[in-house]
């Protein structure tokens, strides 16, 4: 069975944080179990390009993927115009992972026009918090350019809350829940410094990109509080800015914790593990997560979370790995303070949750779902 997959950008584009992860983790534990997985993406990687050939399939860790050349529009290439019809015609099952991308409406012309089963994934994109910015916009774009395909589409969501988004569009959807994971494999052990450096710090950790959405903010206001039980605490946030630092440096100035958040950029591989590792909790204190990968990724340092509400994280608290609370500063501060207190029995806990989100169990999920797809297609086309 042949799988295309559709998306605006692809791996190793990390910069566009869980997305890229979550979308090559899944389709390389995919294509292990014997399904024929391609990719049809752009070149795009933040400001720069993929150093990649591109209009062409490349293998790649089995993977077949091709970076189309992109051009002036955000995440579209023209090459895709053309070259996607292509693309589509090969594969037996469409999987497109964006909404308000121009490959999307493309790849639902030509999936529909050539009768091709069509697996839709959000990734987030459907939370009322996004439609604070260019609600009308995005408005329009599902009524024209996602509506008239949506009959007899396939809709993906990585939890129940993202389930009741989709359908809060769409009431009639047929959708398959299959959860984002993580893989506790790294390419190398962190290195004597990359321990030491992070060894040596008495901190909590944020990790991910420098977006209002994420809400660090809120976790900046909640220090003072922290500090107030805990002295000699830090707050270290990783992640590339996306135009959030200045306001969060600001805000860090203003409440005089210069001294106490410190910004290191984004970190990657073996270093995030050490990062995670070594902190006393995660705090993911998000205004809005379709899942949230970095949970899992902390998880599996035995790392106890913090989450918001605004994130489908409730199974932390159900099993005592960490807490969901409301994503106010008091409320953070008065989690992270009990996790604090009683360190070890949420430490214990951590490896049975992030057990139940490895890549390997939910490919074996999603290749079964791929598989009921295609053979009701070929049902449906026989009968005609």
């Amino acid at each position: 069975m042949k799988l295309l997959v559709v998306i605006p950008y692809f791996y190793p584009a990390y910069v566009y944080g869980g997305a890229v992860f979550a979308a090559y983790n899944l389709s390389k534990e995919t294509a292990k179990l014997g399904i024929d997985v391609f990719v049809a993406t752009t070149n795009i990687n933040g400001p720069n390009k993929l150093d990649a050939k591109v209009n062409t399939f490349l293998s790649v860790n089995n993977l077949k993927i091709k970076y189309y050349k992109a051009g002036l529009l955000p995440f579209f290439s023209r090459f895709m115009i053309f070259g996607l019809i292509k693309d589509v015609k090969i594969a037996d099952v469409i999987h497109i992972q964006s909404i308000y991308s121009l490959s999307t409406p493309l790849a639902l012309l030509y999936s529909k026009w050539l009768k091709k089963p069509i697996i839709l994934s959000p990734r987030g994109s459907l939370t009322g918090w996004s439609f604070n910015h260019r609600k009308r916009m995005k408005l329009l774009w599902i009524k024209y350019l996602i509506k008239p395909f949506s009959n007899g589409l396939y809709w993906h969501a990585t939890s129940n809350r993202e389930e009741k988004e989709i359908r809060f569009f769409f009431p009639n959807a047929n959708i398959k829940l299959i959860p984002d994971g993580s893989t506790h494999e790294t390419e190398k052990s962190p290195t004597i410094s990359q321990e030491q450096n992070w060894k040596n710090k008495s901190y909590i950790a944020c990790l991910g990109r420098l977006h209002k959405v994420k809400g660090y903010d809120i976790m900046i206001s909640a220090m003072p509080f922290i500090l107030e039980k805990i002295p000699h605490l830090k707050l270290v946030i990783a992640g590339n800015d996306e135009g959030e630092l200045a306001n969060l440096k600001s805000l860090t100035k203003q409440l005089k914790m210069e001294e106490r958040v410190e910004f290191c950029g984004a970190i990657n591989g073996s270093d995030k593990d050490a990062f995670l590792k070594h902190a006393k909790c995660l705090v993911v204190p998000s205004h809005t997560e379709n899942f949230g990968i970095v949970v899992v990724e902390a998880l599996h340092q035995s790392t106890p979370v913090v989450a918001s509400k605004n994130t489908p994280w409730e199974v932390l608290q159900e099993e005592r790995a960490g807490l969901h609370v409301e994503n106010t500063s008091q409320e953070i501060s008065n989690a992270v303070i009990h996790i604090l207190d009683n360190q070890k029995e949420y430490q214990n806990n951590t490896l049975k949750v992030a057990q139940q989100f490895s890549w390997d169990s939910i490919a074996v999920v999603y290749k079964k779902v791929l598989q009921e797809i295609n053979l009701k297609n070929e049902t449906d086309r026989s009968h005609h």
